[in-house]
This record gives structure tokens, C-alpha cells and sequence, in this order.
């Protein structure tokens, strides 16, 4: 095999996640429970902590790509990249946000993928906010869970599953929120592999419960460590790299196997977001 065949086939196995460097950081508005706006935030520290994830994020074995956020001085939550698009093969299909304040970051996402070499659709009249409601699980990771409630509306399950529909055999199934609290299904729930995941059950409804269990098996997270994002954790193989002080999820989790990396993402939790919301898998 030729060197340079061997590395493009050594770099489709690894991981490759993209961020957005939190140059704008700010709490400017407070649309989630978490966002209080006589909290500020500092800005210096929440460098500090993007640049800890993805360096944890790089030691773990993922290749991370940085999307400069300029231009976009008023959008501070561009920074939470999860929302940005759900990716399947070439294809992004892009968010279209609830909230007016948000929806500005539709176009910084859209000139990426594009640049990068991704067939951008979706429908932006169907609210919808990418892989921070969409996420892959179960037999051979070819479930997509897909958060319905305030952020994604129930049309975006049709619309994505035909827009990303790629011939191949996969399922998009719709998951309840009905605590204002976990707004997005990656605030409450985190597949580790095709086999389990962890959740916080009571962000969910009891049909939602009862659908997610057929599909993988489950790992109860405590209210506690739900409120302290222990679920809005990054997996780059057997290791989960998720907010600290979580040490219960994380104790039954090295027992599996896995290994466990805390991070502070405390300036980003003022936000509403932890370590996942600041990364999309691409």
C-alpha cells in the first residue's frame, strides 16, 4: 500500500471533531434555565478551558478542526459547535435555530461546511439545533436519537431522515424532553458505543424511556450529576471526557472499561453547555 493511500486510510478511522474557538464568549441574553444573566462570564478562563477540552479531546485520539468564529462578535453561542449541523457521510444537515438570537450562526456554519467539502441541506423553516439533538446509537450506531421539545420541532425527524437519507440501512426515532432543564438530548443522554449509553431518565417522557431501552442498553445518572452535565460528555473511543465532579457516573463507568477525563467547563455551564456542546463528530 502506498504511504499516502495508508494515511488517508489510517485518518478515515480517526476521529475528527470540530470546534469553534469561544473568541465572543458571553452571556448576552438568556434563553435556557442555566443562563442567568447577572452571572457573567469570564472570558480569559473560558479560553483556558476550550484550549484544556481540546487538548483532552487530542490526547484521546481525535483530530480536532477549529472554525474561527470571526465576523461573528454577536453570536456568543457559536461556541457550542454541536449545534451547528447532523452529520451523516458528505452531508450536514444544518440547524435552523428556535431563538432569533441564535440564528445568525446558520450562515458562519453553512460558508464551513461548504468550504470543507460537505453538501449542506435541511429545511430552515423546521426548527431544529443539529447534533445537540441528534445523536448516533445502538446496533452498529445506526440509531438516531433525536431530542423533541422546545429546540427541534417533531417535522425534523421526516425531513432529516429523508434529506440524509444515503440508501444505507438506518432510523431516526424521536425522543420526548419534558424538563426545561435538559433543553437538547445531549444534556441527558450520551451514547458510549453501539451497545450503551448513559441518560438521565427524567428528562424524558415514558414512552421516550421505554423506546430508548430497546434500542441500548441504559445507565442510570443521578439528578445530581444530570445538573452538573455528567451526560454532555465527549466518547473518543473508551474514553469519556466530561465535566468534573462527577464521580459517581464516572466510577460505574471505569468499571466498564472506560476511561474517564474531567474537564472545567464551569464558565461554559453559565451558558447552559458543557463538553459536548462544544464539539460536533465530522
Amino acid at each position: 500500500m502506498a504511504s499516502s493511500t495508508l494515511v488517508r486510510t489510517l485518518e478515515q478511522h480517526v476521529k475528527r471533531i470540530l470546534m469553534v474557538r469561544p473568541t465572543h464568549f458571553e452571556l448576552k441574553y438568556s434563553i435556557n434555565p442555566w443562563m442567568d444573566m447577572k452571572r457573567g462570564v469570564n472570558r480569559e478562563k473560558a479560553l483556558k478551558q476550550w484550549d484544556q477540552l481540546k487538548n483532552t479531546i487530542e490526547n484521546s485520539g481525535a483530530k480536532v478542526e477549529v472554525m474561527e468564529s470571526t465576523g461573528a462578535e454577536n453570536l456568543p453561542d457559536i461556541v457550542f459547535a454541536a449545534n451547528a449541523a447532523i452529520i451523516k457521510g458528505n452531508k450536514a444537515y444544518l440547524a435552523s435555530f428556535a431563538h432569533p438570537e441564535r440564528q445568525g450562526e446558520r450562515y458562519f456554519y453553512e460558508h464551513w461546511f461548504t468550504n470543507n467539502g460537505y453538501e449542506c441541506v435541511g429545511d430552515q423553516d423546521i426548527p431544529s439545533e443539529g447534533a445537540g439533538d441528534a445523536l448516533w446509537g445502538g446496533d452498529r450506531m445506526r440509531t438516531l436519537f433525536m431530542g423533541v421539545g422546545t429546540r427541534t420541532d417533531v417535522r425534523a425527524l421526516r425531513d432529516v431522515a429523508n434529506k440524509l437519507d444515503d440508501g444505507t440501512n438506518w432510523k431516526v426515532i424521536g425522543c420526548r424532553l419534558v424538563d426545561p432543564r435538559f433543553y437538547h438530548i445531549d444534556t441527558a443522554f450520551c451514547p458510549l458505543n453501539e451497545d450503551v449509553a448513559i441518560y438521565y431518565p427524567y428528562a424524558f417522557d415514558h414512552i421516550t424511556r421505554h423506546n430508548m431501552r430497546n434500542e441500548t442498553d441504559l445507565i442510570e445518572v443521578t439528578q445530581k450529576e444530570a445538573r452538573n452535565f455528567a451526560c454532555n460528555a465527549v466518547v473518543v473511543g473508551q474514553n469519556v471526557i466530561m465535566h468534573q465532579g462527577n464521580d459517581e457516573i464516572a466510577n460505574k463507568l471505569v468499571k466498564l472499561g472506560f476511561t474517564v477525563r474531567f474537564v472545567d467547563m464551569s464558565e461554559f455551564i453559565k451558558s447552559g453547555g458543557s463538553s459536548k456542546c462544544c464539539t460536533l463528530q465530522i
